[in-house]
Parts: C-alpha cells; structure tokens; sequence
C-alpha cells in the first residue's frame, strides 16, 4: 500500500481480524523493516555497520546516501504503547504488546494496561537470560543499549556485537545464528500458543 497505513485505518481493521474469529492474538507494530527501518526500532542508526556487510557496489551507495535515507528516532521505553493503547480499547483479542519493552517496570505497565503479552527482541539478543534475572530481581536493568549494530547481524548470524565472550557474563551467547525469532513473554493469562514465561531467543528484526 503506497504510504502505508496509518493508525485510524489500523483500528477497524484489528476489528475486522477479530470479527473473523481466526486469530489468538494480535501484535501490534509500526513503520518497515524495508522502507523506514528506524521508525521501528527507534534508536541509532547503524549506517557504516549496514555498509560493512553489503556488497561492495552496495556499500559504497550505503556509505554515500545512507545517513539521508535511513533516518533516526529517539528511543524511549514502550514507544509503542500509546499507538497499541487505542487498539486495545477497541477489541477483545490478546495483545501483544512490543517496542521498547526492556525491564520488568515495562512489563508490569503492559499489564495495568491490559495487554495480555509483551514481546523483547534486543534486550534478549544483549542477555538471553534477562527475564529469568527479573523474576529474581524486579530492578534488573537491561544492558542493551539500542545501538541496533545487532540489525546488521542478520546477514551474517543474529547477535548482539556487544557481548564479550571472554567475560563471565553472557560469555558465549548471542553468536549463534540460530537465534531466529522473537520471544513473546507471558504478562498475564491468555490463550496465544507457543508464547512462554521465560525467553530463549530473539531477531533483531522484531523491533523490541
């Protein structure tokens, strides 16, 4: 659809999706991984770490137009909650709930707000075991830093580029390609299937 959709557009159509008693859950996201990438994810934009993975033709096209044609926006936690939160009042369907959803104050918030799951995708990429941590220690912060220098990866095997495999912690993680899909947590009671209390994986392209 040229120009996309937008949010007045997104509402009835979520009420169509569930009038058709054929989805579990909706998850609701914004912009394209293609088109506008970082209005997605939010955060930096790794340019020169596109360009180093790209092919020499296309790496010297990325390096000299793209810091015009990959734009920035500034992250901040939940940075969709306020767009989801006016389809959450119009349908009964689960949610899940993504974008910038990083630490359990996050999740706790997704709850109050009624949806039913939240999904992380860079914050497990960083630390695959960040859940388990907060269900130990409510104040557990998240190490990922939104640099998405992991969007690169998925070229070449999905990883944070972060992580230091001579440290301790997270030492051998987050160099697997196996790593393929993003983890949606369990908030509250529902009904999606599949969808787990703790994560074992993420993808960079889940915009979390």
């Amino acid at each position: 659809m040229r120009g996309g959709s937008w949010l007045d557009e997104a509402v009835p159509f979520a009420q169509w999706l569930e009038a058709d008693g054929t989805c579990d859950a909706l998850e609701m996201t914004a912009g394209s991984s293609l088109l506008n990438p970082m209005y997605l994810f939010k955060g930096d934009a790794p340019v020169e770490e596109f360009a180093q993975v790209m092919p020499p033709a296309i790496r010297l096209g990325v390096r000299t137009v793209g810091k015009r044609l990959i734009r920035t926006y500034p992250y901040r936690d939940s940075y969709l909650l306020e767009d989801a939160r006016q389809v959450r009042a119009a349908i009964g369907l689960p949610i899940v709930l993504l974008g910038g959803i990083t630490d359990r104050a996050g999740i706790d918030r997704a709850v109050r707000e009624g949806f039913e799951y939240v999904a992380m995708g860079r914050a497990l990429l960083r630390e695959p075991d960040l859940v388990a941590r907060m269900e130990a220690d409510a104040t557990t912060p998240s190490l990922c830093i939104h640099c998405n220098t992991c969007m690169p990866t998925k070229f070449t095997g999905t990883r944070c580029v972060l992580v230091d495999r001579g440290t301790t912690r997270s030492a051998d993680w987050g160099q697997s390609s196996s790593l393929l899909c993003a983890t949606a947590v369990r908030a509250s009671p529902g009904r999606v299937p599949g969808a787990v209390p703790a994560a074992a994986g993420a993808d960079a392209d889940s915009g979390g």
